[in-house]
């Protein structure tokens, strides 16, 4: 960023008293005007840094001449640096960081976008050509003016008949609260910071790294329109803006609409989203699987991948089934306002909120953008923007008319569903956002129940399903006449097999690579594509990752990825050679685990219960036996039992669940299960060593039945103040929580020489990835260690050169233990770089010599040692390339400058640094609570600091109280948080403030659902107390606003000293207290 634009940022905003989009728009003029000027000036800059570079690099190199190296190169990489920024955004590609160059690579990214996007000609509906660009922007107002207007709604009665009104009055409570700072706040901070801005031209970093200039008009607007009431029109403007869906587009259907809406609008819609998302499990269809929280587009694959196998199982039996997958035409576009309010009334939503969402939706503008030219403005009578925070949630809410319908003809009989097993639930129809599968039974009458529930779901809420488009299928029993029926009043394409469902395949026979194909031929794409774009390394890891976590893990959560596919990826990679294949094992291993997890910790959820049903009715999931009539997906599933078994262990609460030898529930025990019988235990289950009445463990019954060892792991386990049901947490995460990637690494734990990981690389690959260096640096080290580059000994080996004589000495094969360690030319690089002696090293290979050198060094001088290893290499290749040659000398010198290069741009990027807050008074008539602890994990002792104050800043009372046997720094604020809870309690006080520095702590306070990290029991205990006094409010204040509670819990824990003072603290505190309560009360 530009050193001017703050001050200038600043100035503008302050010589404004508009309002706030005026405000903005004027802003907007003068920075546009800035920007002018400071291009001119910042391409005079460059060439004058260039010119003074040339002319230095050609004098002789001393200390002073090397120093004005240094710093007009820094100045030229700040200059480069910015430009990097701009190239980066305008390319919209995310993975460019500090160290890689503005190659072509981007301007490619960006010219190859514009001509893309361009839109030259469109043919119209008459079959008339028009190119002139007045006349395409007029035609494409028309047709989406035209979408964007009502047609005029049906009595939507019957659909609203079932609509269950679920949203009871405590969620109604929470949701009419008055929104608050935090909340607007924290809508901003989820947002992309560089995607496309608005008609404004703000995007969303604008505000988030100038909100100490802008925040407070922004807020005010924002909170004006969330609390008060106020319009939201004036910041509702929005461009269309046209995506082609196909190459070379012709007409305005083949594109894909975008709208670009104002951050500002985006805060206030993301702000209500952020509340809506709680409830929207409790008022949608399990189903659904789309944006609700708690569930995946992977449970409704299983399901319908069960449903699918079903069908191919099924060849006797008088009925056929039917699987009918709708294509729903500009599902978003064509939302009837009238009837998504009339939804939401019938959920139970308080006409506030809803009059809150409608005044979002209905207040918009659109303006259609052509080839970066705005187009005339006009205003939508119905349509949900792809854009809108509050769309996703809003189109559920829409959705659920179909669900309604459905569920009506169900329990009236029209319509069956279809069930995957005898005892299952039968399923009429599954949906993922607008992507909709329905089944039935493949008859004229279930044909025609279907027809109508669609014609009436059309007529009341807008949507348009497009029947040439959509598609059926058939269960194996189904005979042609009933085929033939069904087709005649559908009118819709048949398939003997089904097409993939949401990406992946829906049947998988003996024949799975033939099955995967679709997945085979979208990696070689992307293959081709990461290998032909001038890609470097790091945009090739970027892709790939992106790759990853969008589509392979999507479809390895629910099937075996096979490892035709996995060489695949690693051929991209590392070509044909390399040494082995690196991680395939486990990334095979993990497939499918996720699912296990779910199915375990979310019994109660759709896809759970139809699996049960049909696999393993009489027991649990670790419990199921494999039948040879599983289908793939389940087999994949059930395959990741032995991953699960072994990560899995039991949360203590009553303990009356949990068997003391047979299951999993002492942390710390290296083996696991005690597998062994207690002759004084006469029930084997883990409440017999729990004291009912104390909530304590029965210290002798444990001392004198377990061995010393296993009864102190034991007498550690930490008990709820009161009884709760013992639940399964995954051991690999602190959170308690599966995730795939600790998974993966339990694996590597049990058998390291099965998961492709030898246990001296742990250190090493810990240490790189956390090295502060350019990823292209850390790349090519990690590629080192598998010698993965092309050195002329590997060259040689596989025949493609003709020497393997090292370009620098000639003397020896150029090895990697010959370039990086025994030439000459190395060693003087070595010796000439500061604190680098690595002679004592010499003797080892060279992958042990990397991990032995990183393992031993500093993450500082890490840096330096990877700079080296880079910078050695690329000298190496110049030499040998462009026939340039440089002293070792030289080559440390560069190291060096390098360094300095990086620590420069490093600290022209620092963020602006917060100022420092001061404790503030709470409203008046309220009470604050502060906490904080402090923890000494030699003696494993924590003391809990709580302060009450009131309205004014006077003492209220102040305590401490030590606790023993504490494990860790986060145990320690959990017990405070839980202390100060109860001292609230204590007050009963109503509206009472529970504050504390510990963010990850009062997050797990904020959250309903129930916490499965390692301070579990704390979190259920403050969740108890909680409901004893609702109005009580537990907040996050940083660490500087909270000094006097932190001063109680250290000197505290230092003294060894317990207390309880009324009004007043102690006199370590005195100081401290006197200087926060200083202040004019609120």
């Amino acid at each position: 960023m530009e050193d001017s634009f703050e001050a200038t940022l600043k100035d503008l905003w302050e010589a404004s008293s508009e309002s706030l989009i005026d405000r903005l728009r004027t802003v907007q003029t003068g920075l546009v005007k800035w920007a002018k000027v400071i291009k001119g000036r910042k391409v005079e800059l460059k060439k004058k840094f260039t010119v003074e570079l040339e002319t230095l690099m050609k004098e002789d190199r001393d200390d002073e001449i090397l120093a004005k190296i240094i710093d007009t190169k820094l100045y030229l990489n700040i200059e480069i640096e910015k430009d990097e920024v701009y190239w980066e955004q305008r390319a919209r590609v995310n993975w460019l960081r500090h160290g890689d160059r503005n190659t072509a690579f981007f301007h490619n990214c960006v010219a190859a976008r514009k001509r893309a996007n361009f839109i030259s000609k469109l043919t119209l509906d008459s079959g008339q050509e028009i190119n002139e660009e007045s006349i395409i922007q007029e035609e494409a107002m028309l047709y989406f003016e035209n979408l964007f207007t009502s047609k005029g709604v049906a009595d939507p009665k019957e659909i609203l008949e079932g609509i269950e009104g679920n949203i009871s009055d405590e969620i109604n409570r929470r949701l009419q609260a008055p929104f608050r700072e935090d909340e607007v706040r924290a809508a901003l901070k989820g947002m992309g910071p560089i995607k496309a801005p608005g008609p404004d031209g703000f995007p969303a970093i604008f505000f988030q790294k100038f909100w100490h200039i802008v925040g407070k008009e922004v807020l005010e607007f924002c909170l004006g329109v969330l609390n008060e009431g106020r319009e939201a029109e004036a910041a509702n403007m929005t461009n269309i803006v046209l995506i082609p869906k196909v190459n070379k587009p012709t007409s305005l259907v083949s594109f894909r609409l975008i709208s670009l809406c104002n951050v500002v609008y985006k805060i206030i819609a993301k702000t209500i989203a952020n509340r809506m998302q709680d409830v929207m499990a409790i008022c949608i269809d399990q189903v659904q699987s789309a944006f609700v929280p708690g569930r995946l587009i992977s449970d409704n694959i299983v399901l319908a991948y069960e449903l699918l196998h079903t069908f191919r199982q099924k060849r006797t039996g008088k009925k056929g089934y039917m699987a009918v997958k709708l294509d729903m035409s500009k599902a978003y576009d064509r939302v009837e306002w009238g009837f998504l309010q009339g939804v939401m009334v019938k959920m139970g939503f308080p006409s506030t909120w809803i009059e809150l969402i409608m005044r979002c939706v209905t207040s918009v503008s659109y303006a259609v953008t052509i080839n970066g030219k705005q187009g005339r403005i006009f205003k939508p009578t119905r349509g949900l923007r792809q854009g809108d925070p509050l769309s996703p949630f809003l189109f559920l809410i829409c959705s659920e008319g179909l669900s309604a319908l459905m569920r009506n003809a169900k329990k009236k009989g029209s319509i069956r569903g279809v069930k995957a097993s005898r005892s299952g639930k039968a399923i009429s129809h599954l949906l993922f956002a607008d992507d909709c599968l329905i089944f039935g039974e493949a008859t004229e009458k279930g044909a025609r129940v279907l027809k109508d529930i669609l014609k009436v779901y059309e007529d009341c809420s807008g949507q348009c399903v497009n029947f040439d488009k959509s598609l059926i299928f058939y269960s194996s029993n189904t005979d042609e006449v009933s085929k033939a029926a069904v087709l005649r009043l559908l009118g819709v394409r048949s398939s003997s097999s089904p097409e993939k469902y949401l990406g992946l395949p829906n049947m998988v026979g003996r024949r799975k690579k033939e099955a995967f194909q679709n997945m085979a031929d979208r990696i070689s794409a992307c293959i081709e594509n990461w290998s032909s774009r001038l890609y470097p390394l790091e945009g090739r890891k970027f892709s790939s990752n992106q790759f990853f976590r969008q589509f392979l893990l999507s479809l390895c959560h629910v099937f075996f990825f096979l490892k035709c596919y996995v060489q695949r990826l690693r051929v991209f990679w590392h070509g044909s050679g390399g040494r082995r294949d690196m991680g395939k094992g486990a990334f095979i291993g993990v497939s499918g685990t996720k699912q296990g997890w779910r199915l375990l910790t979310l019994p109660d959820s759709l896809v759970a219960r139809v699996l049960k049903a049909k696999y393993f009715p009489e027991n649990s999931f670790l419990q199921s036996q494999l039948r040879n009539s599983g289908s793939y997906i389940w087999r994949s599933i059930w395959a990741t039992k032995g991953v699960l078994e072994k990560g899995l262990v039991w949360k203590v609460g009553s303990g009356a669940n949990i068997s003391i030898c047979q299951d999993n529930w002492i942390p710390g025990y290296v083996h696991g299960r005690l597998l062994s019988r207690f002759a004084n235990l006469q029930y084997d289950k883990v409440a017999e060593l729990i004291s009912i009445s104390a909530r304590e463990w029965n210290k002798d019954l444990i001392v004198n039945t377990f061995p010393e060892d296993v009864a102190d792991l034991i007498l550690r386990i930490p008990l709820a103040m009161e009884p709760h049901e013992d639940f399964l947490v995954w051991s690999g995460e602190p959170s308690g929580v599966f995730s795939v990637r600790s998974s993966y690494k339990l694996l590597q734990n049990w058998d390291p020489t099965a998961y492709a990981l030898h246990n001296n690389y742990r250190v090493f690959y810990r240490k790189l990835w956390r090295v502060d260096i350019p990823n292209k640096i850390k790349m090519f080290t990690w590629k080192l260690l598998w010698n993965y580059i092309a050195t002329k000994a590997n060259l040689y080996a596989r025949r493609l050169g003709n020497n393997n004589l090292c370009p620098w000495c000639w003397r020896g094969e150029e090895t990697l233990t010959h370039l990086f360690q025994t030439c000459p030319v190395s060693d003087e690089i070595w010796r000439a770089l500061p604190d680098m002696n690595l002679t004592s090293f010499q003797n080892l290979e060279f992958s042990e010599w990397l991990t032995s050198v990183m393992d031993l060094l500093s993450l500082e001088r890490c840096r330096l040692f990877c700079i080296a290893l880079w910078s050695i290499w690329g000298d190496r290749n110049s030499r040998m390339h462009d026939k340039i040659t440089r002293s070792s000398q030289d080559i440390a010198r560069f190291i060096n400058s390098y360094l300095q290069e990086l620590d420069g741009i490093k600290i022209n990027n620092l963020k602006r640094v917060d100022e420092q807050r001061k404790w503030q008074n709470p409203p008046k008539n309220r009470l604050k609570i502060n906490f904080d602890g402090a923890f000494d994990g030699r003696n494993k002792l924590s003391t809990s600091g709580v302060v009450v104050r009131d309205n004014r800043g006077n003492v209220i009372s102040s305590s401490a109280v030590i606790h023993k046997g504490v494990q860790n720094a986060f145990e320690a604020e959990a017990l405070t948080r839980r202390r100060a809870t109860q001292v609230a309690l204590d007050m009963d006080k109503e509206g009472s403030i529970v504050e504390g520095d510990s963010l990850s702590v009062i997050k797990k306070c904020q959250n309903p659902e129930r916490d499965k990290s390692q301070l579990s029991l704390y979190i259920f205990d403050i969740h108890q107390m909680k409901l004893r006094n609702r109005s009580l409010k537990h907040e996050f204040i940083h660490r500087s606003a909270n000094n006097l509670a932190h001063v109680i819990a250290v000197e505290s824990l230092r003294q060894r000293k317990e207390f309880y003072l009324l009004n007043r603290v102690p006199d370590f505190a005195v100081a401290q207290a006197r200087d926060e309560s200083e202040r004019e009360p609120d």
